[in-house]
């Protein structure tokens, strides 16, 4: 049985495109409980290196406890641009606190992760 103490109800989500870092403080100042910095589909393939550097440069910078439940969004692992996605998290001194994966079609994509 889970303790209903422990569970935080989430009731608003909002993403910010990784292409524009100058939202990720407007979004984390807008009331909602998640925000999740996009690498996915918001993001044309040409600028998929822009977006997953200015991603994780957020996450350098110190962050407030602000409840805000922060993330990011990756492209699916079974894509090029998901294993850069990842490869750029691993690489990094400051990952982000959590990853929300898109489009998993098996077990083994989570296993993997």
């Amino acid at each position: 049985m889970t303790n209903a103490s422990t569970i935080r109800p989430r009731r608003s989500f909002i993403f910010t495109p990784g292409l524009r870092p100058d939202m990720y403080p407007k979004a984390l100042a807008s009331g909602a409980d998640m925000v999740c910095v996009e690498l996915e589909d918001g993001i044309a393939p040409k600028d998929k290196a822009e977006a997953r550097r200015n991603a994780l440069a957020l996450f350098e910078m110190p962050q407030e406890d602000d409840n805000v439940e922060k993330m990011v969004r990756i492209n699916s692992i079974r894509e090029r641009f998901g294993i850069e996605d990842m490869n750029a998290i691993l690489n990094t001194a400051t990952p982000p606190p959590a990853l929300m994966i898109p489009k998993v079609r098996t077990p083994d994509e989570v296993v993997i992760l």
